[in-house]
């Protein structure tokens, strides 16, 4: 592909000669006939030294001595760029032997559906979504346009996942909530008869599980990051394009509003009301049936607002020497 192709794609610049690009290279590994990304002048400088053929660059850069493509937001510049260059995901459009189909399924049009996945009856898979081999998918669940569901995943029955959802393995959509009542000293189990729902642009990690709810619905909003071993509670309702890092718990009916960030190892108790545009920094604990404001930035276990969760930690250093 042309360099000068790609910079249309992006919605870059192009300058230099029009050199044939095949592939992509980082800072560690070059190669001649790639382009790489240069976010500082110090990166610019090793790659202007090294083989590849191109380079891209943000606007306050300048590169003298190669091909360049010069973008106002060259991250997102960069993430097309891997996109175009992907190798993987590009499989034949068919249905693989060993496939069960249930009844009244209706698969889309250019979709693969890998080795021994299951489907079963009155589910919808949306045009050019790709199923890896492993999964189980329930009935009635419902799957959009483009979607990558990756191996050993398992959907339970009545979900609903938009379109551009990738999924990755072994994550479980819609197992039991944990839902019990104490009688005589024994744990009686409460039905879990809800089902999930999850937006367009939803990316999930590895081995991730979103529980049902108990009536209902568990919601993950549109544009929402999960990532790896994270866990999900019944009921639980993600607002649009926040961000969950991996070991983070949320406990049932807990709300998380819009353009959230939970930070790794997170933990939110149950009935937690969390409020659009929060951070909430690594570790940190929320108590059951709290209300973080809108905007709040937060530390610590019981969560503080992260300037004084910093004191304290810094006055924590100095009680040895105030005890003796």
């Amino acid at each position: 592909m042309k360099l000068s192709e790609i910079a249309k794609m992006v919605n870059g610049e192009f300058k230099g000669e029009d050199v044939e690009i095949s592939g992509v290279s980082d800072l560690d590994n070059q190669a001649a006939g790639t382009i790489a990304y240069a976010e500082n002048k110090k990166n610019l400088e090793k790659l202007e030294a090294s083989p590849v053929s191109a380079i891209l660059i943000p606007v306050e850069l300048e590169c003298k001595s190669k091909p360049f493509i010069v973008s106002k937001d060259v991250k997102i510049a960069f993430a097309k760029i891997l996109t175009i260059f992907n190798p993987y995901e590009k499989y034949e459009h068919k249905i693989y032997p060993d496939v069960y189909i249930g009844e009244n399924t209706k698969p889309g049009k250019d979709i693969t559906i890998m080795p021994y996945t299951v489907i079963m009856g009155d589910s919808e898979i949306g045009d050019g979504t790709i199923i890896y081999s492993h999964v189980f998918i329930g009935k009635n669940v419902k799957i959009g346009r483009n979607c990558i569901i990756k191996a050993g995943v398992a959907i339970s029955d009545g979900t609903e996942i938009g379109n551009n959802v990738i999924i990755h393995p072994n994550s479980v959509i819609g197992g039991d909530g944990f839902g019990y009542v104490q009688k005589d000293r024994k744990n009686v189990k409460i039905p879990q008869i809800g089902r999930i729902v999850i937006g367009d642009d939803v990316e999930i990690g590895a081995c991730v599980t979103i529980d049902r709810a108990t009536i209902g619905e568990t919601v993950i909003g549109s544009g929402t990051k999960i990532d790896n071993l994270v866990q999900i509670a019944h009921n639980v309702k993600i607002g649009e394009n926040s961000i969950v890092v991996s070991q983070t718990g949320i406990a049932g009916s807990s709300r998380i509003g819009k353009n959230c960030i939970l930070a790794g190892q997170v933990g939110i108790a149950d009935h937690v009301e969390i409020q659009d545009n929060v951070i909430l920094m690594a570790r940190s604990g929320i108590e059951s049936h709290q209300v973080v404001e809108k905007g709040s930035v937060l530390l610590g276990t019981p969560a503080k607002p992260f300037m004084e969760q910093k004191r304290i930690y810094a006055a924590e250093k100095r009680l040895p020497e105030m005890v003796k």
